[in-house]
């Protein structure tokens, strides 16, 4: 909290400087100053409690196929990343997700061998009990798979300092009958997340 405050304090600070230089009177630089000040201060506590939540959100339990719903409502809010227009990036475990796929393709009122081309999230899920760096590669909430364990580790700790979440360019393969769908993903290294997207 105390950033906040020292927020509102530049923010007033700065309205009383511009105020004295342009002549404005002080209460009404002050009021202005103050009101915008409150409004950063306020914008960045919650923004900093909500970064703080989604992170125990993340840890509590192991996803089971499925994000908890806080945590699907901020991928939608989550930086995205450049790719290169390659889709090269293979994802793992799709198999096991097979149910997944199916009502994945049943939301998008997609036909089975359609590709959809979709923004995934990719989420780190740090109580998976079989890595201590997973990356759940998402969409729509449920989990499609996962980032190869060789791959994972450095692609974790990236996203741990935006969230633990990002968004990437992915197309979507269904193959629901015969059981194969797979998710191919845009993403270069080094990781480079996409100012304003």
């Amino acid at each position: 909290m105390a950033s906040g405050w020292l927020k509102f304090a530049g923010v007033l600070a700065l309205f009383l400087a511009v105020g004295t230089y342009f002549g404005v009177p002080w209460y009404i630089a002050g009021l202005v100053g103050g009101f915008l000040g409150a409004l950063i201060g306020i914008l960045g506590w919650y923004q900093k409690k909500t970064r703080v939540y989604t992170q125990k959100m993340l840890g509590a339990k192991p996803f089971n196929g499925k994000l908890p719903t806080e945590v699907g409502l901020a991928t939608t809010t989550a930086v995205a990343l450049a790719g290169d227009d390659n889709y090269s990036q293979r994802i793992f475990g799709e198999s096991f997700y097979a149910a997944n796929f199916e009502d994945l393709l049943e939301y998008a009122s997609a036909t089975d061998g359609d590709v959809l081309e979709v923004q995934c999230a990719l989420v780190t899920e740090p109580a998976n009990p079989n890595s201590t760096h997973a990356v759940a590669v998402t969409c729509g909430g449920v989990v499609l798979g996962y980032i190869p364990e060789f791959e994972s580790e450095s692609l974790y700790a990236f996203l741990l300092s935006h969230r633990g979440m990002a968004r990437v360019n992915s197309n979507i393969h269904f193959n629901v009958q015969g059981q194969s769908s797979f998710v191919e993903l845009d993403l270069v290294r080094p990781y480079r997340v996409v100012p304003g997207v």
